[in-house]
């Protein structure tokens, strides 16, 4: 399929493994150049080296922690000192937990919520105006690690009809 991308340059966070790697491929296949973004710094070349012989695309492997402002900063440097700037980001970075939400502590929300909104929030603030010179751009933001294994809240009575779910079977999705 040809959806009009050859040339372009996405940055994907998560970018390594599961649905950021699955993305970056597909991406890639389209002739889109991309900026690799992840924590494990081996794995992320290996993928880098990976895609760039199998889809003849540049690809830029930033080894970085996104939940750390200092290092969503170096990435954007990278991808404007590499690039000029990005047409696409995926906002793919996140981690799930076995907690719930009654047991995890302030500190583990807290780096969730650097993780999985401020990771985006300063992504999207840093590469939108790189964007603009470019033709505009497209920034998509993923949460699907909590659509399977979100902080849920249990809670069980004496009796089976008073249970308060977050389980996959228990949701509704439009």
């Amino acid at each position: 399929m040809d959806l009009g991308l050859t040339g372009k340059v996405a940055v994907v966070t998560g970018g390594s493994v599961g649905i950021g790697l699955a993305v970056a491929r597909g991406f890639a296949a389209e002739g889109v150049h991309l900026a690799l973004c992840a924590r494990n710094a081996d794995r992320l070349a290996g993928v880098a080296d990976t895609i760039r012989a199998e889809f003849g695309v540049k690809v830029l492997a930033v080894p970085a922690d996104v939940a750390v402002a200092a290092e969503t900063d170096r990435l954007v440097q990278a991808v404007q000192d590499e690039y000029g700037g990005a047409d696409i980001l995926f906002n793919n970075a996140g981690t799930g937990s076995e907690e719930t939400i009654l047991n995890a502590p302030d500190e583990k929300w807290q780096h969730y919520w650097e993780l999985h909104v401020m990771a985006a929030v300063r992504l999207s603030r840093a590469l939108a105006p790189l964007m603009i010179p470019r033709g505009g751009g497209a920034i998509l933001n993923n949460a699907s690690i909590c659509a399977t294994q979100p902080l849920g809240m249990n809670r069980s009575t004496t009796s089976p009809r008073r249970r308060w779910s977050c389980s996959p079977s228990a949701w509704r999705t439009n």
